[in-house]
Formats: C-alpha cells, sequence, structure tokens
C-alpha cells in the first residue's frame, strides 16, 4: 500500500513536472478535482478539423493533428463522456479520424509527413521511401485502438463501416502468428474491452498467445522499458489474459518500491533522446508515466487516500 505520506511526495513530483493537463488529471483522480479542468486542458490540444496535435503525445512536437495523437485525446474523453462537451469533442475527433481513413491501409497511418518539420524522437519519423514511421510496421498501433473508440462511439459516424473494420481487424490477429510490438496488443485490448463477447472470444487466445510471447516477468527487468504484467492488465476487473496474479501482485509492489524511492517515475528508454526543442519532452514523459503508475496503483486499491 502506499501511504499518504508518500502520495503527498509524490504530487510534488506531478507539480514539478506534469503538465496542465496531468495536473488536472491527479486532482481529479486523486483530489476530487473537476472535470471541467481536464476538459479546458484537452481542448488546447484540439484542431479546428477536430483532431488533436500540439505534441499531446510528446515525443512529437506536430501542432497539426494525427490519428496518434487523437487516439490519445479520446482515450482521456471517453472517461469523461457524461459531459455534452466532452461528447462533442468525440465527435469532432471521429470526424477528423473518418477524414484521414486510409482505405489502402484499412486503417490509419499514426502520424502525417509533416511530423518531420518538428521536433520529434527517432521512432515517430516519416520515412519518405516507406511512407509511414516504423510505429506503422504494425497495424493495430494505432488502428485497434482508435476502432473500440469508433464501435463505442459509433452513433458519431458518417462515412466508416466500422463492423467490417472490426471484422478485418480480428482477422488481422487471426492470421498474425509472431508479435513483436507491445504497443499493438495493448491496443488489440483496448479494443477487447468494447466488443461483445462472441467478438472477444475470436480475440481472447490470440491476445493471449501474443502476451505470452511478449511479457516480461522477470522483476529485475522491470526497471527497464518492458512490457510488464499491469501494462497489459491495469485493472483488476480487466480481463486477465492467463497473466500469473502473483507476478500482478509483485508489480504492483515494484511500482510501490519505486514512488517510495524516487517520488516518480522517470523514462525508463532513458534520456539522450531528448536535446533541444524536444528537451521538455523528457520532464512531461515523467509527469504522464508517474499519474499513471498512481492510477494502476488506485485501481488495484493500493493507495492510501
Amino acid at each position: 500500500m502506499l501511504s499518504k505520506d508518500h502520495l503527498k511526495e509524490i504530487s510534488k513530483s506531478i507539480i514539478e513536472y506534469g503538465r496542465p493537463l496531468e495536473k488536472s488529471l491527479f486532482k481529479k483522480y486523486f483530489y476530487d478535482g473537476s472535470e471541467q479542468e481536464i476538459i479546458n486542458e484537452l481542448k488546447k490540444f484540439q484542431n479546428v478539423d477536430g483532431g488533436f496535435g500540439h505534441g499531446l503525445e510528446s515525443d512529437f512536437r506536430l501542432p497539426y493533428s494525427s490519428p496518434m495523437a487523437t487516439l490519445v485525446g479520446i482515450r482521456h474523453l471517453s472517461k469523461l463522456d457524461k459531459s455534452e462537451e466532452a461528447k462533442e469533442m468525440i465527435k469532432e475527433a471521429i470526424r477528423y479520424l473518418e477524414s484521414c481513413f486510409d482505405k489502402n491501409r484499412n486503417g490509419w497511418f499514426a502520424v502525417p509527413k509533416e511530423v518531420n518539420n518538428f521536433s520529434h524522437a527517432p521512432w515517430w519519423h516519416y520515412n519518405e521511401e516507406y511512407e509511414m514511421s516504423i510505429i506503422d510496421e504494425n497495424w493495430g498501433n494505432p488502428s485497434a485502438e482508435i476502432l473500440a473508440y469508433l464501435y463505442k462511439y459509433r452513433e458519431y459516424l458518417k462515412k466508416l463501416d466500422v463492423d467490417s473494420l472490426i471484422e478485418y481487424a480480428i482477422d488481422y490477429m487471426e492470421n498474425k502468428e509472431e508479435f513483436y510490438s507491445e504497443n499493438e496488443i495493448f491496443c488489440y485490448i483496448k479494443l477487447y474491452g468494447v466488443l461483445p463477447n462472441k467478438l472477444q472470444k475470436r480475440l481472447k487466445n490470440k491476445i493471449q498467445a501474443a502476451i505470452e510471447q511478449l511479457i516480461e516477468y522477470e522483476d529485475e527487468k522491470w526497471i527497464e522499458y518492458v512490457p510488464t504484467p499491469v501494462d497489459f492488465v491495469s485493472s483488476p476487473d480487466m480481463c486477465k489474459f492467463e497473466i500469473k496474479e502473483s507476478k500482478i501482485i509483485d508489480n504492483l509492489d515494484f511500482i510501490i518500491k519505486q514512488l517510495e524511492s524516487n517520488g516518480r517515475i522517470n523514462p525508463p528508454w532513458g534520456e539522450s533522446f531528448y536535446m533541444e526543442d524536444l528537451k521538455p519532452a523528457y520532464n512531461e514523459w515523467i509527469g504522464v508515466l508517474t499519474l499513471n503508475a498512481l492510477t494502476i496503483l488506485d485501481k488495484y486499491s493500493k493507495v492510501e487516500k
């Protein structure tokens, strides 16, 4: 259990390193803050075309809209969708996603080529020869999670046939044997969470097989950038996909010890990528990762309030 005193110390890291968005999220989820404040902060990242940009995904500073940043925006808004204002923002974001859907890919590319004109981490670089970033080597990131929100908010769709796209996404997984991207599986877990039981059944075994290939169970490696048990099962009410319960508990204890020792979570991929105009992104990630760790602990009732 993370004590009240430690939570108070960790809150100083959120205040020091977090963006106003993370601060508003922290206040909402730990101190009964305002949902309206979160919505107001998210508005700063939404463009007139409905998409999100302006560095919402910290590792690329593209001001224009991108499917990846829009995905992050909707992810936050989906937790606030009792608000009419949040619903309208989601509706506008879906308008953007329909406009940039790529028929040849039957999905979305993470970022447009304009990303190269602004500071960005190397994994977001748009390769002119292949006409995509390295992220796009795995179809499901971000397309599978985008489909989760299109399915959930299908009443806002004007053009796309979400049912046929869901069928494509499931077929893609059913025919895949080797898995290289945990981020793709995180997106599929989001999709799994909104689907009816008959469609979940078709995905479950493949998600389990992917997790078995990708998950890191050795706790001494959890300090590195590796997919850990709670990355796949971030709350106790989720499907566990046969991940060992004892390892989930060990992982939670590991996070608590990290927070108690350091008062924050530092990006495990290091600081070397963050130079010049991209330098602020490193501190932003401290805010994002620290808040994410606290949120996971709270869902498992591991934070004393």
